[in-house]
């Protein structure tokens, strides 16, 4: 940190004048993993001019959206529940994993509520047909297809931001226990937040066409991490340990699972077809593991093992 200090300018200095200071910024720092995978869809689908009516669109579509699948799995299955395993035990990690399976379906309900019924959006599909057709990047897309990819989206992007939350929790506390563990963490989770962020943009993207909300949406999502600090810090503080975010972190898991499995992979096998969704769901998994390697390798390890602040 101190190599950078000198090319900063004065009125930015104030943020590493002290260490809460230094926390809040890696927290922040870590949440832009997310926007940066917003910004990786955009370029794969719409810079780098991927023809909205052909087949190979959707069918990468497909391949994406089973990649962010693959790796949340990997990531829940062989890095948050063995975490949480180690700090509060196989029997209370298992209780909170099954409450988010819980949690997740309550979030199926409320968003089956909050968006409009299947008959609502066909008539509105009619009313802006031409209008609709041209945002859509998959061409002939029904307004069903595009109200569950926009559902799909929805979802991951509450589960992704509850996941967040204690994510940048973790950094801040881990950057005040230790400035270099804080800095690997932030680091870890800003690489694993960026196949969440795809998992976010891509269905939106799939749906709307637009550029402008898959980037603001998922900058926005990353920010849950530096404002869960501010509002766990106020709210939470008596409560920080590595119990408590032990306890979140295995609760979204069980949601970020049932997403790939519910939500992902089932859209992934209707672009892509089964045989390429499920090889692209294994090479998802793969990348999981390269980047927690990479990041054991390089960085010193990824764990919320952080002490009471």
């Amino acid at each position: 940190m101190d190599a950078i200090l000198p090319f900063i300018p004065n009125y930015l200095l104030v943020l590493f004048e002290d260490k809460n200071s230094d926390a809040f910024v890696y927290s922040f720092w870590a949440s832009m993993g997310t926007f940066i995978g917003g910004i990786i869809v955009v370029a794969l689908i719409g810079i780098l001019g991927a023809d909205p009516t052909a087949q190979s669109t959707s069918r990468l579509m497909g391949i994406l959206q089973s990649i962010s699948a693959g790796v949340m799995i990997f990531m829940t299955c062989f890095h948050l529940v063995p975490e949480s395993n180690e700090v509060i035990g196989n029997r209370e990690t298992m209780l909170y994993f099954f409450g988010g399976v819980v949690v997740f379906f309550i979030l199926e309900i409320i968003v089956h509520f909050m968006l409009p019924h299947e008959h609502e959006a066909e008539e509105t599909h009619k009313k802006h047909d031409k209008k609709q057709k041209e945002k859509q990047v998959i061409k002939n897309m029904s307004a069903k297809d595009s109200l569950d990819l926009y559902r799909t989206s929805l979802i991951t992007f509450i589960a992704m931001a509850l996941h967040n939350i204690p994510e940048g929790i973790s950094v801040y506390l881990g950057a005040l226990s230790n400035p270099k563990m804080g800095l690997q963490l932030a680091l870890a989770i800003l690489l694993h937040n960026v196949p969440e962020g795809m998992a976010v943009a891509i269905p939106l993207y799939a749906s709307t066409g637009s550029i402008f909300q898959v980037l603001f949406w998922t900058l926005i999502n990353g920010l849950a991490e530096p404002f869960g600090v501010i509002g766990g810090g106020i709210l939470l503080a008596p409560y920080l340990n590595e119990y408590f975010l032990s306890r979140c972190l295995a609760l979204v898991s069980g949601i970020m699972f049932c997403i790939s499995i519910n939500e992902l992979f089932p859209v992934s096998i209707k672009y892509c077809g089964k045989t390429l969704a499920t090889v692209s769901l294994f090479i998802g998994m793969l990348i999981g593991w390269a980047s927690m390697e990479i990041v054991e390798e390089y960085f010193g390890g990824h764990g919320h093992d952080v002490s009471d602040s």
